[in-house]
């Protein structure tokens, strides 16, 4: 009795901390029907099948323990009357019973588990999925730590509830009420009087759970912030030790860590204290069974094997306790998750595709029509009035300082972002109108930062073009001039090129991204700064390739190495979001204003 006293003021206080305040008559209802409780259960009917067969076993979990009850009472009656054969019988019956209760334990918990795990990959896809659709306005706002905990740890916490519902919750809520319900029909006397002493006690520990509670806010916001520190540093460790901050960010980690622990072992002596109460009050309840227990045994009420069987029936009694304790300690936890999973869910990407959007063939012919645009903070105008035309085949390079927009403005043409006011026509189409993946197929990209995955050097380079044949990447790898480098190499295109393409020298991996832009055979190229990263040798090799990638399709280019776009049908010199200057390379020259200063600054 004293372990089912202390399950049931832990499990009771436990959900006192998360809900702050004691409950009323039915909260645990409202709790459990919330919205988006109700959502989530889209992705566990494709699993009823499953459920159904698990509740059969759920049943007959339940069915076995409860039968134990009278089984003891047959068990002590026998051995009190000493009869050996029936002793024997009795405890053969509890050996097939225990047997049965086992593989049904089994059957429930890898049932559950199958199905916790089914629906956890239909979540991460989902999610997922949903993550591919937002604009660059989300992801200038998240960080991507906070998205991965979002799809890995929500997730398995909407998992880790779903299996604690069924393979603990559901069969222990059966195992209770059959349990109490034979507790009341052996002795009613000693049921009410069990569970009238219990709840006074639970309330006794309501203070120390709501002082707990206030602490769980500041150590797991400290945790987040641990995490958060890890993961800059990992991911930004070259630049560390670059600026030799390794001691400092240390340090840093320190810090955090005395402030956590301070947190964790003040919530530690509280939960100790409450303990240490808990203990004193469960002997209390104990004592007083036993001594009531004792009186009815001793009138007649009540037979010692019927008594027996009474401590029988509480000692099974624990595990549903128990089971309400940590399962409703997961259900809450996955009601934070579940609210954060479909806050992504139902976030409206910034940048809509129509699903009747147009899919025509598209010639290349860019019209930036009086474009303005600013992000959402501050929404200060970073690019005002922009006119462009480039006509098909032409190439349109972009000059300016940094901050000068350059970059902003390629980003409107494949709808990265979309313009605050004015439009984007290709083809006389506005970008809008546009079928989204049929518009982003027509343009291929180089970045000033050159992205590659971890896979093979094929794999980056067929990145975009899935169908694309191996002599169609090598073809490509040999106009973008990597094959020199790629061929020399063991595993050739089958070389693995590390985590975010640390294995290859940043020129290799510029001219790896070049390929897979030739490979794309796009309409519309855009080149930014790419070849910021190569040496002189192997710019002069790659400002070959691009000429004649560049032959025939509409190419836009930011260049901060002026000379590599004297080739440009138009320059376009930007300051500030605005347009100050435009015309060929040898007419801006003349005008002896921005651009001519760009340009003897870098050939003084």
């Amino acid at each position: 009795m004293a372990e089912l006293v202390d399950a049931l003021v832990s499990k009771t206080s436990g959900y006192f901390i998360r809900a702050g305040s004691i409950p009323a008559f039915g909260t645990t209802i409202i709790i459990m029907t919330s919205s988006n409780y109700l959502r989530i259960f889209s992705f566990i009917k494709p699993r009823i099948k499953d459920l159904l067969f698990t509740f059969i076993i759920v049943i007959l979990f339940a069915t076995a323990n409860v039968y134990f009850l009278p089984l003891i009472r047959d068990i002590a009656n026998e051995i009190s009357n000493k009869r050996t054969m029936y002793i024997s019988m009795q405890i053969l019956n509890a050996l097939i019973l225990w047997v049965i209760r086992t593989l049904a334990l089994f059957g429930q918990t890898y049932m559950t588990n199958r199905i916790g795990n089914l629906i956890v990959i239909d979540i991460q896809e989902t999610v997922y999925k949903k993550l591919h659709t937002f604009s660059q306005h989300f992801y200038a706002n998240w960080k991507i730590g906070e998205l991965l905990v979002r799809l890995f740890d929500d997730s398995g916490k909407v998992k880790n509830a779903i299996v604690t519902t069924f393979s603990q919750i559901i069969p222990q809520a059966l195992t209770l009420i059959g349990v109490i319900t034979y507790l009341f029909i052996m002795c009613w006397q000693l049921t009410l009087f069990a569970f009238i002493a219990v709840p006074i006690f639970v309330f006794t520990i309501t203070y120390f759970a709501n002082l707990i509670k206030r602490l769980s806010s500041p150590v797991q916001k400290n945790k987040s912030n641990i995490t958060q520190l890890v993961q800059e540093t990992l991911t930004n460790m070259k630049l560390v030790q670059a600026y030799t901050m390794e001691s400092e960010s240390q340090d840093r980690l320190t810090r955090e860590n005395k402030k956590n622990f301070s947190f964790s072992m003040t919530s530690i002596r509280l939960w100790e204290t409450k303990r240490a109460i808990e203990l004193l009050l469960q002997g209390f309840v104990l004592i007083s069974l036993l001594f009531y227990g004792g009186h009815l045994v001793a009138n007649n009420t009540l037979s010692a094997p019927e008594l027996l069987s009474f401590f029988t029936g509480c000692g099974l009694l624990i595990d549903p306790i128990i089971a309400f304790s940590s399962g409703f300690t997961s259900i809450k936890e996955a009601e934070v998750s579940i609210n954060r999973i479909y806050k992504l869910l139902d976030y409206e990407p910034k940048i809509q595709n129509l699903s009747n959007g147009i899919k025509p063939d598209i010639t290349g012919h860019v019209l930036i029509n009086k474009a303005s645009f600013h992000y959402d903070e501050p929404k200060t105008l970073v690019l005002n009035n922009i006119t462009i035309e480039a006509l098909p085949g032409q190439t349109i390079a972009l000059v300016g300082l940094s901050g000068a927009g350059k970059t902003t403005l390629i980003n409107l043409i494949p709808r990265f972002y979309d313009v605050v006011s004015g439009s984007i026509d290709i083809d006389g189409y506005n970008v809008k109108n546009l079928d989204l993946y049929h518009l982003r197929n027509q343009i291929g990209l180089v970045l000033q930062d050159d992205i590659l995955f971890s896979g093979s050097i094929l794999e980056n380079i067929r990145y975009g073009t899935p169908h694309a044949t191996e002599n169609d990447i090598i073809e490509a790898a040999k106009a973008g001039h990597c094959w020199e480098f790629i061929e020399k190499m063991p595993d050739k295109l089958y070389t693995r090129v590390g985590d975010q393409g640390k294995r290859l020298s940043g020129g290799q991996k510029q001219r790896i991204s070049i390929a897979r832009a030739i490979l794309r055979n796009p309409k519309i190229l855009i080149l930014d700064e790419a070849t910021s990263a190569l040496d002189s040798e192997s710019e002069q090799l790659v400002k070959d390739a691009l000429i004649r990638l560049m032959q025939g399709r509409t190419t836009f280019v930011i260049a901060h190495r002026l000379s590599t776009i004297k080739h440009a049908d138009k320059i376009i010199v930007l300051e500030k979001g605005d347009i100050i200057e435009e015309g060929t390379h040898n007419y801006l020259l003349s005008l002896n204003g921005q651009y001519n200063k760009l340009y003897n600054l870098q050939f003084r």
